[in-house]
């Protein structure tokens, strides 16, 4: 059976910040499940399942040697495989980087993932899903965040409620489509991390989102090192 999902409120120093925008205050979503990879339970680093958003984020240091050849990559990845192709803004969809351009940052808005005040993913969400597969086959390559966003509509109870769901949600897709989940982490933000003031229809819709971040993982440091990636 697969275990339950656990909601952690933690308080982030600003100051404890190295990257772009992030609350001072999140509810952080953990998975703590053992998932599976071609009909195999395979080990979960429980360590990592207790790191909040922010230390997840850098929770691989890299050496400036290595991170010039990871931004380098990474930009590579982006424009050639991501940004153009399935994320682009003809469908509301953002491909960035982050964390002084060594990860990956892709926004997705959350309509294009689920109904008005579902929880159930949409059956036409597997085509903008379905990339991000590839960043889940290589172990260790990458470290992939999914955290869900919404506004500031309804109660405080209900926009946790509605975070926690979809991310529940997002990361079952996953484990369904038979991926190995190890590296892969969900997060639930309610409305704590606001992209623009909840002032209008547009704009909340904004605020409405999946962030993807795609972090450079032990793998990728590794042959980084090396002075080559491969992937």
């Amino acid at each position: 059976m697969r275990n339950r999902l656990k909601t952690l409120y933690r308080i982030c120093l600003a100051g404890a910040l190295v990257f772009g925008s992030v609350s001072a205050f999140a509810s952080d979503q953990k998975r703590k499940t053992e998932p599976q990879a071609a009909g195999k339970t395979v080990a979960r680093d429980a360590a990592l399942d207790d790191l909040t958003f922010t230390e997840m984020v850098n929770s691989v240091p890299l050496d400036e040697k290595s991170a010039a050849l990871i931004r380098k990559f990474q930009d590579k990845e982006g424009r050639a495989r991501l940004h153009g192709k399935e994320y682009n803004s003809k469908n509301g969809c953002m491909v960035e980087t982050f964390r002084n351009k060594e990860v990956l940052l892709i926004t997705i808005p959350a309509s294009k993932l689920f109904s008005p005040n579902e929880v159930e993913i949409r059956k036409d969400a597997s085509s903008i899903l379905a990339p991000l597969k590839r960043y889940l086959k290589d172990p260790e390559m990458y470290r992939v965040l999914l955290v869900m966003h919404t506004d500031n509509t309804g109660s405080e109870k209900y926009r946790e409620h509605i975070t926690v769901e979809r991310s529940t949600a997002l990361f079952d897709w996953f484990v369904k489509e038979g991926c190995d989940t190890r590296y892969l982490f969900s997060y639930a933000m309610s409305d704590a991390d606001k992209l623009v003031e909840n002032n209008s229809m547009a704009n909340r819709e904004k605020n409405r989102r999946l962030e993807v971040y795609l972090i450079p993982g032990k793998k990728m440091l590794e042959q980084a090192k090396k002075g080559r990636i491969v992937f």
